[in-house]
């Protein structure tokens, strides 16, 4: 699992690849988050925040009350992991900018079928957080902005947004978050500044150091 694998980029072997997402199982996702020597220089700093195992019930807890278990397992996901690094408290972020990123991390996600990943893009990412603007959310911050990023590199399709809350207490919280499809695997990587502004290259960075573990597992498994 350590060694070095770039996504094939022959058709055949493209067509390989995502045919053995077909055998990943939900224990095999931990291993394809990203660990704190696979994030970019600029968050060499960043501490463990939390890791845990994302199966429908966890997920749907993490929904807002907008997805249950059961309207996850529908959509044809079956599980997922995630890990967040996160400045220590006090301490200076990205070099050139200091105390504005606050977290990054990766989520592995799997589902049925790759057109099940198509339609949580589209649907559930996408469309999902456009028709929540203005809305308010259980913990009493409010969905601000979302704008839609150019983001490119990755195997398959990817979308990104720029999602920005502002907390009960007046704080602007904004997330560059962008989603990929590798078979039926979806990745996630996102950066959580304390400013209205989207870390569109940190967070591809993340996001290709994530697909390229994920090709190491589905490789390695």
């Amino acid at each position: 699992m350590d060694r070095p694998t770039d996504p094939p980029s022959s058709p055949d072997s493209s067509g390989r690849l995502l045919q053995m997402t077909d055998s990943v199982t939900s224990e095999e996702l931990q291993w394809m988050v990203l660990d704190h020597a696979q994030l970019p220089d600029d968050c060499s700093g960043f501490e463990l925040l939390r890791e845990e195992r994302l199966d429908n019930e966890a997920m749907a807890k993490h929904s807002g009350g907008r997805q249950t278990a059961a309207s996850l397992a529908d959509l044809g996901r079956t599980s997922g992991y995630a890990r967040a690094f996160a400045v220590p408290q006090g301490a200076p972020t990205l070099r050139e900018e200091p105390a504005e990123v606050l977290e990054v991390a990766t989520v592995a996600h799997l589902f049925e079928r790759p057109e099940d990943v198509d339609r949580w893009i589209d649907e559930v990412f996408v469309r999902g957080f456009r028709e929540r603007v203005g809305a308010e959310e259980l913990d009493g911050s409010k969905l601000t902005g979302v704008e839609t990023l150019e983001v490119g590199g990755f195997h398959e399709r990817a979308a990104a947004l720029l999602v920005v809350h502002e907390a009960p207490e007046g704080t602007v919280l904004a997330s560059t978050v962008v989603d990929f499809r590798l078979g039926r695997l979806l990745g996630v990587a996102y950066v959580v500044a304390k400013r209205d502004k989207a870390y569109v290259d940190l967070a591809t960075e993340l996001g290709a150091a994530l697909e390229r573990q994920m090709v190491r597992v589905v490789l390695d498994a």
